[in-house]
């Protein structure tokens, strides 16, 4: 119980639940939370998101749901949240997630979703990144295969501090997964690096795709980095902004 008692602290809501009325209380923000694809830590994750103030969601299982990413969406949520690691959408699939985002919906992209679609080079230009499997050329420069790393402490600095994403958010050190020899494409803007000799620099960006916000944040491989006070901030507000909020 502590890890969850250190994500309702790190949200603000533990000792104030019930103290707003609900007629005071804003609209909850409607998202899709993808998962799929990628093993994690189950139970703690979805907890950490019922934590979230003032944000419902549904759970889709990618890519068995992908079908629920077409025009339309938008009316049902607020902004798909993507922690699915999946490939397999058919090539009316892809369209339809395109037509989507064209329309416009929030969009969040978690973590090891980098490497979802890897042979989708859309996804690349929607998430504004990617995981690289094989040795690539992306905007003029070659990439070899990215790494990874477990447990290690990265130091992680604000790149914009007058991004409503960040406000609130100070320099801190999370105990974390490591991604080295991303890719980040050159309208992404960043919001947060790391000088950690195993991680790509950029570990947090913004962009737009359509009608779309989208945000990656690549930090969240488990339950050591979900407790971390700044994580779930990072989220909710990147999910706020996201959805326009």
């Amino acid at each position: 119980m502590r890890w969850f008692v250190a994500l309702l602290m790190a949200v603000g809501i533990a000792g104030t639940i019930g103290a707003v009325r609900a007629e005071d209380q804003p609209e909850a923000i409607r998202i899709l939370l993808t998962f799929g694809g990628h093993g994690f830590e189950q139970q703690p994750f979805f907890a950490m998101f019922d934590a979230l103030p003032g944000i419902r969601y549904t759970k889709a299982e990618m890519p068995k749901a992908a079908g629920l990413l077409k025009p339309g969406l938008q009316n049902e949520y607020d902004a798909v949240v993507m922690y699915d690691m999946a490939s397999g959408f058919t090539p009316a699939q892809r369209q339809a997630f395109v037509e989507l985002l064209k329309q416009g919906i929030g969009l969040v992209s978690l973590h090891h979703n980098l490497g979802a679609h890897r042979d989708w080079d859309e996804f690349t230009r929607i998430v504004g990144g990617r995981y690289v499997f094989a040795a690539t050329v992306l905007e003029g420069k070659t990439y070899k295969p990215s790494t990874w790393a477990h447990d290690e402490v990265l130091k992680v600095k604000i790149a914009d501090r007058a991004h409503p994403i960040t406000q609130g958010v100070q320099d801190f050190e999370i105990h974390d997964e490591t991604y080295g020899g991303l890719y980040t494409a050159s309208d992404a803007h960043v919001l947060l690096r790391t000088d950690h000799p195993r991680n790509s620099p950029d570990i947090a960006w913004t962009k737009d795709y359509g009608r779309s916000r989208v945000f990656y944040l690549m930090l969240g491989h488990d339950s050591k980095a979900w407790a971390n006070p700044s994580y779930p901030r990072l989220l909710a507000q990147g999910i706020r902004w996201a959805a326009g909020k």
